[in-house]
């Protein structure tokens, strides 16, 4: 317990250079908060040597939160924004697609393969099997069609 009662700069420099290691590593903004409270603390400890622990760790966890905080408010939308926003989202590639069904519509619902993967259509009525349609949209992965006349 006696470490705790003598922490020093020096032991918020080695926390500062292993949470930037381990952020180096891959923790892709994770550990960027605690290590700039570290830091902080580095900068505290050096202007004040007096600090006791309860009020170092006090403000390492205060830092530390606020600072995820501001990272996470700052870079949130970064990560978001692409140029091919439907990259992964298979039913929203096919908007917009045309087909001929194979198979009847019953109830405005079945199913046709397209591509490698049986998918789900739903259309407003029912719809005879070598209809042409197009994919208006997609719900809850489901393809949304409408015949074209």
């Amino acid at each position: 317990m006696e470490f705790f009662t003598e922490l020093t700069y020096w032991h918020w420099l080695i926390l500062v250079l292993l949470l930037l290691g381990g952020e180096a590593m891959g923790a892709s903004g994770f550990l960027l908060g605690a290590a700039g409270a570290a830091a902080t603390l580095v900068v505290l400890n050096l202007i004040n040597d007096d600090l006791s622990w309860q009020m170092q760790f006090s403000v390492f966890g205060i830092v530390a939160v606020f600072l995820s905080w501001r990272y996470w408010q700052q870079f949130r939308s970064f990560n978001e924004k692409t140029d091919r926003p439907n990259l992964n989202d298979r039913a929203a590639q096919l908007v917009g697609r045309t087909l001929t069904l194979s198979k009847d519509l019953q109830n405005g619902e079945g199913k046709e393969q397209i591509g490698d993967t049986f998918w789900r259509l739903q259309a407003a009525s029912d719809l005879k099997a070598g209809a042409q349609v197009e994919i208006t949209g997609t719900k809850d992965r489901v393809l949304q069609i409408a015949e074209i006349e």
